[in-house]
């Protein structure tokens, strides 16, 4: 093998080396991103659990016990704490997932 080979060779196991590394990362990439895709598709359904809590404590603000029960106010004291609490963690996961962004090409 003369010199220009050796080199070529070199070169050829490094990036060949460097590939199974970015197809290593990216694989674990990806299983984190469906992980985020998964927990963002739950937090949804919590919001929309949450709505249904907010109307029926409306409704019951507006008309009493008279259509359905009434929260009790521990009830609305758990739902927001709930709610302040998924806020911190929201806005911790908007900006990491936002800052994807900013490496796109």
């Amino acid at each position: 093998m003369n010199d220009g080979n050796t080199q070529a060779h070199t070169d050829h196991m490094r990036w060949e080396q460097e590939h199974l590394q970015w197809t290593a990362d990216h694989t674990r990439a990806l299983a984190i991103l469906r992980r985020v895709e998964a927990h963002l598709l739950s937090h949804e359904a919590e919001f929309v659990a949450h709505r249904a809590e907010i109307v029926r404590h409306e409704e019951a603000l507006e008309h009493g016990g008279a259509h359905g029960p009434a929260p009790s106010p521990d009830e609305h004291r758990a739902l927001g704490a709930e709610h302040a609490s998924a806020s911190a963690n929201h806005s911790k996961l908007m900006e990491a997932i936002f800052s994807l962004e900013k490496v796109l090409v």
